[in-house]
């Protein structure tokens, strides 16, 4: 997986910007951005979130990890339950094959 514009737990990809951080794609969905898709690398094991490119994104983030974000719980909720799904069945389909 190459990673190119580091900015902490975000990432600037072509295709938009990519998170392994299960909760801040949890809060970047509840916020209404668009996951555009979604990986598993091999090496790390890790799943990786890719959200549209959208000037709000590192606003988004600065309040996320400032603690002044705010949004729905029950959709920040069902929003991590979803997720988590999604990361259990890439690594249950990438083990059958």
């Amino acid at each position: 997986m190459t990673e190119s514009n580091m900015c902490g737990d975000l990432c600037s990809k072509d295709e938009g910007y990519m998170t392994c951080d299960l909760y801040l794609a949890s809060f970047f969905i509840s916020c209404g951005l668009k996951m555009v898709s979604h990986e598993r690398d091999q090496k790390t094991r890790r799943v990786y979130f890719i959200f549209e490119k959208s000037p709000l994104v590192q606003d988004l983030k600065v309040s996320y990890f400032s603690r002044q974000a705010k949004v729905d719980a029950l959709t920040f909720a069902d929003n991590i339950k979803s997720l988590k799904s999604l990361c259990h069945n890439l690594v249950t389909n990438s083990i059958r094959t």
